[in-house]
């Protein structure tokens, strides 16, 4: 049994047999001459006059868009980046700050005052001592 592509290429060749014993080789088909170096000047003459268009306003600003676009990026990177460098100096602040804090007081003057007064000692006491080493 033939396949449906050997039935349709039987039929072609079917159909261009059957053209040919009727029309034979010669082409029917004919164009008058010279027709092929006049249609191009003849194709021309009858296209209107092109007239020079302004590009569309979106065309035109489109460089500075893409440039205007590079910036907000650029700026937004510096913002993130300068923002994440600043929450890592001010952790170190809060800690710097936070030691300090703890050193001014355990050296204040509060802890002496405390101190003094659990040992019962007095300025007097103090002023004594003091010159007493001298």
């Amino acid at each position: 049994m033939p396949s449906i592509r050997q039935k349709g290429t039987k039929t072609m060749m079917n159909e261009e047999d059957y053209l040919n014993s009727k029309m034979g080789k010669r082409n029917p088909f004919t164009v008058p001459e010279g027709y092929f170096e006049q249609l191009t000047s003849q194709v021309m003459q009858k296209l209107p006059e092109a007239k020079a268009e302004k590009p569309a306003l979106i065309k035109r600003l489109r460089p500075w868009l893409y440039a205007a676009a590079c910036v907000c990026v650029g700026v937004f990177i510096a913002a993130v980046a300068f923002n994440n460098n600043n929450e890592e100096v001010r952790k170190q602040m809060r800690i710097a700050t936070a030691e300090q804090k703890s050193v001014e007081s355990y050296y204040s003057d509060s802890y002496y005052e405390d101190e003094a007064n659990y040992a019962m000692v007095d300025n007097q006491d103090i002023y004594a001592y003091l010159l007493a080493e001298m």
